[in-house]
């Protein structure tokens, strides 16, 4: 089974790029889940460290008492139980063949792809931009504080274009390339799959964004 993620900020036309990796045959990729996977993916790193501290034997005096940082319990089993909860949000408990979610609350975040692929090996990450930012300080929520949107999406595109960078499990894609048949079939050989062209010509001319 293939994980596809699309990482994206928002108003950037990641719900277009979304339906766009949906005419993969067999294909589920979720809309977005408040952040709640991210949060998931950080207590997957806590526990990696805790369990990184781990003390053999060690009592504090005459009590006997383990100390408050240690901890007892197994890694594997919360690991899977961290991946099992995840593929359950991204599942609906009918999984495809290809399946995945976009997501664009990764401000500060996008580092925890790294901790995604660690759990799902053979995931193919999507991070997507709009590289016109004045346009989107205009769209939606940006719209109400445009000096802030315009800081707060100049960090985003940044983190997104670096993690990209010689990341082999990484593709960048840009809003103005969704409507260029030619990058979108670049991008499905990236996934390894292989692009309707009928489908995608639906999908752009009868986008809402």
């Amino acid at each position: 089974m293939k994980i596809i993620l699309i990482c994206a900020t928002g108003r950037s036309g990641s719900t277009t790029l979304q339906r766009i990796i949906n005419t993969i045959e067999k294909s589920d990729i979720m809309g977005e889940n408040a952040g709640a996977i991210n949060n998931l993916l950080e207590c997957y790193s806590n526990i990696k460290k805790t369990n990184n501290m781990r003390i053999k034997e060690y009592y504090e005096g005459e009590t006997k008492r383990k100390p408050c940082w240690y901890n007892g319990y197994d890694f594997e089993n919360v690991k899977n139980h961290i991946k099992n909860t995840i593929i359950a949000i991204i599942t609906n408990g009918n999984p495809e063949r290809v399946i995945g979610f976009k997501e664009i609350r990764y401000i500060n975040k996008i580092h925890l792809m790294d901790e995604f692929i660690e759990l799902f090996p053979n995931t193919k990450v999507i991070c997507h931009i709009d590289d016109c930012i004045d346009r989107q300080c205009k769209s939606g929520w940006f719209s109400h504080d445009k000096v802030s949107s315009r800081e707060e999406l100049i960090i985003s595109n940044n983190q997104m274009i670096n993690y990209s960078k010689g990341n082999k499990n990484c593709y960048l894609s840009y809003m103005k390339n969704l409507f260029r048949i030619d990058e979108m079939n670049k991008m499905f050989e990236f996934l390894d799959e292989e692009l309707d062209e009928t489908k995608y010509n639906y999908i752009i001319n009868n986008s809402l964004e």
